[in-house]
């Protein structure tokens, strides 16, 4: 029940992003554990994988934003390590999206279920999941040295 409410809010917000084409900004990061694995999450709203994280709210920075969403989706405390990898321009969804992604490499992982989230997982950043998605893809590409980083998402 509650992944079909989530489907039906994300309907109604992206009907509302159309309309009102809003500016917003966001965070994602790059959760790489000790043996150089790194999380993804699938929320229960949508398809794939993603990089933790969301958005900001007002007069929240960057840091501030990841810090609380790792810890609200996955149960991440005493972050010590958060280096910024890169800055991006997403308009995929009808809205002005800035996300900031960020590289964190020293954390505390006390796991906890939260509404949002389906499930998650570590996985080798060289042999992604299926339905991971593309700007995910881009993104730990990137990290690698791969890609360029781009600014667009």
């Amino acid at each position: 029940m509650m992944k079909l409410l989530l489907q039906i809010v994300l309907k109604i917000r992206r009907c509302y992003w159309w309309l009102v084409r809003p500016t917003t900004k966001g965070a994602r990061a790059i959760l790489v554990n000790p043996a150089g694995d790194i999380i993804l999450v699938r929320h229960k709203y949508g398809e794939g994988w993603f990089l933790p994280g969301g958005k900001s709210k007002r007069n929240e920075s960057e840091e501030e934003t990841i810090r609380r969403e790792l810890k609200e989706e996955l149960g991440v405390v005493d972050i010590f390590q958060v280096v910024m990898l890169g800055e991006y321009q997403n308009t995929y969804e009808y809205k002005k999206d800035t996300v900031t992604v960020f590289v964190v490499t020293s954390f505390t992982l006390s796991p906890k279920k939260h509404f949002e989230i389906e499930m998650w997982n570590f996985f080798n950043p060289r042999m992604l999941p299926d339905k991971t998605s593309p700007g995910t893809t881009r993104r730990i590409q990137e990290w690698l040295k791969q890609k360029p980083v781009s600014q667009h998402w």
